[in-house]
């Protein structure tokens, strides 16, 4: 199932819409580039061969030969979280947004540049992240780091998709041990220079890792009354739900088909 999100195909005709969406936000910004190579990947199932850079309602961005990164940044793309975070933005809401998992730093780079304080931890493509963020001129507006998070610290391997490099799975038995850093977020709380007490938004998309970085985060799921999680659940699974539901009283909201809301209940 999860696989569709990443690999659109002619055959699926229930996505026909959504493709259309797609492409009309590329044309919308003239992003020719971008449109062919979407175009290419639903009728051939192919990435493009080429870099180059695009400008989408969420910034400006390289894109990379032989990835989707022309996907991520299309605001089509996860339509409706994008809806929700920008209601959430223009009521002036949010006081930090914690990108888990960053991709290519899209959400960071549209939620910087309308004065969101951004944290975003990106084990494997940080370097996209960095140079996504000098594009858009926002160096300094959001605090990067280039590690995953997990219940402790440690070092371990990345596997990555072959095209889909924002997708990745931790590898902790490769014969040569790892060298990309782990940390637990309870640990690097004080140093983020969040305020606990104002709205904190965390998107949570770290491929299975879910569990283990909400085990390294108990204290300040804890310790932040205002806090609202998005993640992604498929159908039947229920352990970001029942993981988060150890640790304090969430209610539970669909976003979207792959996407939910998890929304810290008030204490009395």
């Amino acid at each position: 199932m999860k696989d569709h999100a990443y690999y659109p195909s002619w055959r699926n005709l229930s996505k026909y819409g959504q493709y259309l969406s797609y492409f009309g936000e590329y044309i919308r910004y003239n992003d020719w580039n971008s449109l062919a190579a979407s175009l290419k990947l639903v009728l051939f199932n192919k990435p493009p061969g080429k870099s180059w850079q695009a400008t989408s309602a969420m910034g400006r961005f390289r894109i990379r030969k032989g990835t989707t990164d022309f996907q991520f940044i299309n605001y089509a793309y996860e339509r409706r979280v994008r809806n929700y975070l920008k209601e959430q933005v223009d009521a002036k809401a949010v006081g930090s947004f914690i990108d888990i998992g960053a991709c290519i730093g899209e959400y960071d780079v549209w939620l910087a540049g309308q004065g969101v304080p951004c944290i975003a931890f990106e084990p494997v493509n940080y370097k996209a992240v960095e140079e996504n963020l000098r594009l858009n001129q926002l160096e300094g507006k959001v605090k990067l780091y280039a590690a995953g998070l997990g219940s402790r610290r440690e070092k371990v391997n990345f596997v990555v998709m072959g095209t889909v490099t924002g997708s990745s799975h931790m590898d902790r038995d490769h014969k040569d041990g790892g060298n990309i850093p782990i940390e637990r977020l309870d640990d690097l709380v004080p140093q983020l220079g969040v305020n606990l007490q104002e709205r904190i938004i965390v998107k949570l998309d770290v491929e299975g890792m879910e569990t283990e970085v909400l085990e390294g985060a108990r204290n300040f799921i804890r310790d932040t009354p205002d806090l609202r999680i998005i993640f992604e659940r498929y159908e039947g699974d229920n352990t970001v739900n029942d993981k988060l539901s150890s640790i304090a009283d969430f209610e539970f909201t669909r976003i979207d088909h792959y996407n939910y809301l998890a929304t810290k209940k008030a204490t009395a």
